[in-house]
């Protein structure tokens, strides 16, 4: 095995709408944005139409980041994270009963390059805040907000793409948007999905939720403690190379007596890097203590909260 090391942030950043640039810069600094830039745009209106269809409660924010945005083709789509150029990942997650309460745990698998090591603390306008593992610029993997909710998605394990809108924001708008597990649904079942996607959902009352949402529509199995990257049916690919039936089983078996220590082992921990598939962190969302807690096997740790200052750590990480 390799060793890499690998830098992780957590930065605090100010109220979108109030400060822009200063969110520009932070995208500019920590994301290669052309990497997802679609190669035929769509036009700009076309874009800001669908946005403000679907997810309206974003659009200040989105025409704010706009606004200071490089004059580039394609600019509005790719900061709308409206059919862009699909990316697929991995990841385990799954409820954990350990403290008393329900947690989410759960282990996020991409190429080490893939992903840009940004935690992130935001305020919003109405005195709320979001709080997690930032993407694309503006969206998140996963995350809490001021409310008690909890999201975290994987890869649905069908490579179809359709018409429809990035994980990545739509995770930020739940978080934006929802203070509940049934509002979170809702909401889900009224955005076009661009990829297959597993989210799943925890709520300060101890509520928990999965999600399966792709092109095709959006189905809840309510009450599912975890999920790993199929829905239903498996592809056989998926199958033999990332294992998703035996990681399943394994976190249904357990039925909640997980700790972030157990996702560090087999059949859950992987370093194939070079496959899209190394696991980059492992977090655990506490809704009641309202933190965002990150570990690594070698026992590093970086715990979120709201009043949590900027960080930055390196992790030793192993690669196959």
């Amino acid at each position: 095995m390799v060793k890499e090391t690998k830098p992780f942030w957590y930065k605090r950043l100010p109220v979108l709408t109030s400060n822009p640039s200063a969110w520009s810069s932070h995208i500019a600094q920590h994301w290669n944005m052309d990497a997802f830039r679609p190669q035929d745009p769509m036009d700009s209106e076309d874009v800001c139409l669908a946005l403000s269809h679907f997810m309206p409660e974003l659009l200040p924010e989105y025409e704010a980041l706009l606004s200071v945005s490089p004059n580039r083709p394609g600019e509005a789509q790719l900061l709308a994270m409206y059919n862009l150029p699909p990316f697929f990942s991995g990841c385990s997650n799954s409820i954990s009963h350990r403290l008393g309460h329900p947690t989410l745990i759960r282990n996020y698998d991409f190429s080490l390059d893939g992903f840009s090591g940004v935690f992130r603390y935001e305020p919003l306008p109405d005195g709320g805040w979001i709080m997690g593992s930032a993407e694309g610029g503006w969206g998140y993997l996963d995350g809490l907000n001021h409310h008690g909710l909890a999201v975290a998605i994987t890869f649905g394990g069908d490579f179809s793409v359709g018409n429809g809108f990035s994980i990545p924001l739509i995770v930020r708008y739940l978080l934006a948007t929802s203070a509940t597990v049934p509002e979170a649904v809702e909401r889900l079942y009224s955005i076009p999905h661009r990829l297959a996607q597993n989210i799943s959902l925890l709520d300060r009352k101890g509520r928990f939720s999965v999600v399966y949402t792709s092109p095709e529509g959006v189905s809840e199995a309510d009450g599912l403690i975890c999920c790993t990257n199929h829905q239903g049916q498996v592809q056989d690919s998926a199958h033999t190379e990332h294992r998703t039936v035996e990681r399943f089983d394994h976190l249904f078996r357990m039925g909640g007596a997980v700790t972030p220590q157990d996702f560090f082992k087999d059949p859950l921990y992987h370093r194939k890097f070079s496959n899209h598939f190394g696991t980059l962190y492992t977090v655990e969302i506490d809704p009641v203590t309202e933190s965002v807690h990150y570990h690594w096997p070698e026992g590093q740790q970086l715990r979120a909260t709201p009043e949590a200052p900027e960080a930055e750590i390196r992790i030793p990480l192993f690669v196959n």
